[in-house]
């Protein structure tokens, strides 16, 4: 991702990706919307073939290291996933992981299609985002919290 200023720095051609909260702050390079498009899986079968895992249902705030890919999420709703069920609550879990390497063993892709907005924080500034994607199952992945 490029705004002016960073690709020509860089030496590059610009991706239009520069951003800003309002006329009082400067435009920064960051994202503006995350999508993931649908597969073929029944997202049901998904959970089905899931002996044991988390269920996401909202994600909430958090931070990406944009050198690494390294992140850090609060889920705000989740439910376990006992032998193929959808289960309990999960209160106060944090999933934790590298980007890239997720989206590269993410080994299920749902036919559904999600869609949330939200806040992107940086440099002090918050502006909206969006993001879209079906049900994903992803095989490994960090998880933390406290009970």
């Amino acid at each position: 991702m490029y705004d002016r200023r960073l690709a020509m720095k860089d030496k590059t051609q610009s991706t239009g990706n520069g951003r800003r909260e309002s006329y009082r702050f400067p435009p920064i390079c960051r994202m503006t919307n995350t999508m993931i498009m649908p597969g073929t899986d029944d997202p049901e079968e998904i959970i089905r073939t899931t002996d044991t895992g988390l269920f996401v249902t909202k994600m909430g705030g958090g931070q990406v290291n944009t050198v690494n890919g390294d992140f850090v999420f609060e889920v705000n709703e989740a439910y376990l996933i006992e032998k193929g069920k959808v289960g309990a609550p999960v209160r106060g879990a944090m999933l934790m992981g590298n980007g890239p390497k997720v989206l590269d063993i993410i080994d299920r892709v749902g036919n559904d299609h999600g869609f949330s907005i939200g806040t992107c924080g940086k440099n002090n500034q918050g502006v909206p985002v969006s993001d879209a994607q079906p049900t994903i199952r992803i095989p490994e992945l960090v998880v933390g919290g406290s009970s």
